[in-house]
């Protein structure tokens, strides 16, 4: 783990790497199954089902757990990529995305009360334009992982703000999702979503805004 930089899910995915090291799986291998795992967490959540739910929560955690797994496998083994880097980012969209769209479908068959589309609509167009900063960032050299790197200018930005804003783009409000479920209130995580996906992406273009239009980033 990155000394001084606390994050949850890195207490799960590094013994997980550590086996995953002693196996023939490539990062990209480990990216698809994330993958896979989003894909079938939103299909579950799309039941609206109390028992799918916690299945889908889980297998959404496991998602999570093992986009941490594929970077961690490509540093160790040196084997980081352009198309592993895109893949990646390709494969955090679908996961999201998945979730969101599960949650929507399972509150829709229910027949819950409230703005179900609204909230849907709120995260689904809140994923998009996070997703166009992160490849903006991707462009331009730079994201959370760049203030990792121990140079004056990082020393100077790595604050608190930073550290928790980051900390979210990186997975952890994967937590958020395993609360809600597990209290049997999966359907405010909609409009948790909604709320949460707007700030992120306002959030991100906020506090890298100079780096995403005229600064050269840190390197």
């Amino acid at each position: 783990m990155r000394q001084g930089h606390f994050r949850l899910n890195r207490l799960l995915s590094e013994p997980l790497t550590q086996f995953l090291l002693k196996t023939p799986f490539t990062p990209n291998h480990v990216t698809v199954l994330s993958m896979l795992f989003g894909i079938g967490a939103g299909f579950l959540f799309a039941t609206g089902e109390r028992v799918p739910s916690l299945l889908a929560v889980f297998c959404y955690q496991i998602a999570i757990v093992l986009d941490n797994c594929d970077g961690e496998i490509a540093r160790a083994k040196s084997l980081g990529s352009p198309f592993g880097a895109w893949f990646d980012i390709f494969a955090d969209f679908t996961t999201d995305l998945s979730l969101f769209l599960g949650i929507a479908l399972g509150a829709l068959r229910q027949g819950k009360e409230g703005p179900v589309l609204l909230f849907a609509a709120l995260c689904l167009t809140g994923e998009v334009l996070h997703l166009a900063i992160v490849i903006m960032e991707k462009l331009r050299g730079f994201g959370p992982a760049v203030y990792e790197k121990p140079n004056p200018e990082v020393v100077r930005r790595k604050n608190v703000i930073f550290n928790f804003f980051d900390a979210l783009r990186e997975g952890e409000s994967s937590w958020f999702v395993v609360l809600f479920v597990l209290a049997g209130k999966s359907i405010w995580l909609l409009w948790f979503g909604g709320v949460y996906m707007q700030f992120l992406w306002m959030g991100a273009l906020f506090l890298n805004f100079r780096y995403l239009f005229w600064k050269k980033a840190p390197q």
